[in-house]
């Protein structure tokens, strides 16, 4: 960093120059000799004399100068600040006065004194030395941790982009107050997701598609935080996935920058009103995001992926079961795997198990998400040929009807629903029956946290659970013990779903960069996340799809992936 303080060149000398005696200029020379070698006590002891008030001719000013490098070096701040300050007042038309300006910056850096550093950065005019501040910026004020004393810079200097995104990463890393996360996508509106990094600089804006070789990535968060309405003492809210989901995305974001890769995180509160995406994409800064995560719903979500399209960038959908939004939109992916493939994968599974009875019972619950999963389950039970002997709501009175007896019984029982005592009325129908068959299930139709063996009665019960978590992995148990530690909470399922979204493709744009979907087709990876992983091999749906079965106290995961 010091290097960038040698910004003047020497003065071409002239042996005769007006009003400069040769002994003068012997004795400056000698002691810009000393400087440049080094020696610079020696320096200083030359240079000492010819700082005298009587010299007014062209080298004192240098003198002044070179007098306050050589003291800046032996870090005495003081002194040093106190020659350029006589400087300003003796020659204040000095041509090179934008470089007295660099140096007393520094100085007020070194001494803490941002403000002033700052103020003073904000006089230069000059073009080449103007550039070199901003690397003095960066050196500096990156390595500010305090988010009180950013904030109080920020309103001193509302218009300085590198503090300003120097603030939006602390608030990114540190915060979840509402007031802090309001500034921060103010802050992201009005600057953009440009990394501000001390070693790094910034790249153009990309025109037509990614730029990845700049060293760092830009990961726009579009969740629906709705800060307007945050209360802090409010401890549910009906969108406290956005929260957790963010939360875990930082932690990614640290574990990321272990393995040497940058990520930075950008915010961007964006609910079910497509006027919010509409404001985030037509930010002219927003182009130069890498990747998209969010936002949730439909009109908005529409909005993503065609932006995802015309910039070559990938969106991805957080919840999203439904293909829909993935038709003519091959740089939209679901994070999770789709109705269609929880359907395929399931009546795979189950019909892998050994029963040479072709027919099945399908049973679902009242919400959209239920009669969806069970219209794409027998769509794939009667595409390889088996027979649905029954296709019931569970509200019906189940055992009313004698649809499947000992005589028409099914080679299993298929149940989608989101009421969680669904699954032990079905269980309940079928042991008055004295059927004994094998039952899948969708998670949320069973009480999984409180459910003991003696509850399923013997029976074979799988189930689908797109939300599964081993505990008994080690990611997972230091990712409880991490998140606990910062949070002082206990992290829920979409905070782990962040953790991985952001741990996979922000590896993924590493390694392949301009080719991510190359990296996509190339295999499964269920490496060390905290959930199941990732497969996107020839598909834009996630086909990690973990079934899980009832073993010694505890759920296991009945079909390796």
């Amino acid at each position: 960093m010091r290097k960038s303080l040698l910004l003047i060149c020497l003065f071409p000398f002239m042996l005769h120059a007006q009003g400069v005696d040769a002994t003068y200029e012997r004795e400056y020379k000698r002691g810009v000799a000393l400087y440049k070698s080094g020696d610079f006590a020696s320096a200083i002891s030359a240079l000492t004399p010819l700082t005298a008030r009587k010299y007014t001719h062209g080298l004192a000013p240098f003198a002044h100068y070179y007098w306050s490098l050589a003291t800046l070096k032996t870090n005495r701040l003081a002194e040093s600040r106190q020659m350029l300050m006589q400087l300003r007042e003796r020659f204040p038309d000095w041509k090179k006065m934008d470089d007295v300006r660099y140096v007393l910056a520094d100085i007020a850096f070194q001494e803490k004194q941002f403000g002033e550093a700052l103020d003073y950065l904000e006089e230069i005019s000059n073009a080449s030395v103007k550039k070199e501040t901003e690397s003095l910026k960066r050196f500096y004020v990156n390595k500010l941790q305090d988010i009180a004393y950013l904030k109080s810079l920020n309103r001193q200097h509302p218009s300085d982009k590198t503090v300003a995104l120097a603030l939006i990463d602390m608030i990114q890393r540190t915060s979840n107050e509402k007031s802090d996360l309001e500034l921060s996508d103010q802050l992201t509106n009005r600057f953009g997701a440009v990394a501000s990094k001390p070693s790094t600089a910034v790249s153009p804006v990309r025109q037509g598609g990614n730029n990845l070789q700049k060293g760092y990535y830009n990961v726009a968060v579009a969740l629906p935080f709705r800060l307007q309405e945050f209360n802090p003492n409010q401890r549910a809210r009906s969108n406290q996935f956005a929260f957790d989901m963010y939360e875990g995305m930082k932690l990614a974001k640290m574990k990321l920058q272990q393995e040497g890769i940058l990520v930075n995180l950008f915010t961007y509160d964006v609910g079910n009103d497509p006027e919010d995406m509409l404001n985030v994409v037509n930010n002219a800064n927003f182009v130069q995001t890498d990747l998209l995560i969010g936002p949730v719903y439909n009109e908005p979500a529409k909005l993503a992926a065609d932006y995802a399209e015309t910039n070559n960038v990938f969106f991805i959908h957080p919840t999203s079961l439904a293909t829909d939004i993935l038709v003519n939109h091959p740089n939209t992916l679901l994070l999770q795997p789709s109705f269609e493939r929880q359907a395929q994968q399931g009546f795979d599974f189950m019909r892998s198990q050994p029963s040479p009875i072709r027919k099945v019972a399908i049973y679902y619950g009242s919400t959209r998400r239920d009669s969806t999963l069970a219209a794409a389950y027998r769509i794939k039970a009667t595409d390889a040929g088996y027979q649905t002997i029954d296709f019931r709501k569970t509200r019906e009175k189940l055992d009313s009807a004698a649809t499947i007896t000992e005589l028409n019984k099914p080679g299993h029982v298929a149940v989608f629903s989101s009421t969680e005592t669904d699954g032990t009325k079905v269980m309940n129908m079928l042991t008055k029956r004295r059927l004994t068959v094998p039952l899948l299930a969708s998670s949320l139709a069973f009480n999984m946290q409180n459910i003991v063996p003696a509850a399923l009665a013997g029976r074979e019960v799988y189930i689908i659970d797109t939300e599964f978590i081993d505990t008994s992995k080690q990611s997972v148990r230091d990712f409880q013990m991490n998140y606990l530690t910062k949070r002082n909470t206990i992290p829920s399922v979409y905070s782990m779903q962040g953790y991985d979204a952001v741990l996979f493709f922000g590896r993924l744009l590493h390694k392949y960069r301009n080719q991510v979907r190359s990296g996509l087709d190339t295999r499964t990876y269920n490496d060390d996340y905290l959930l199941s992983g990732f497969n996107y091999k020839s598909s834009n749906d996630n086909q990690m799809v973990p079934i899980v079965k009832m073993d010694d106290m505890r759920w296991i995961l009945a079909n390796g992936q």
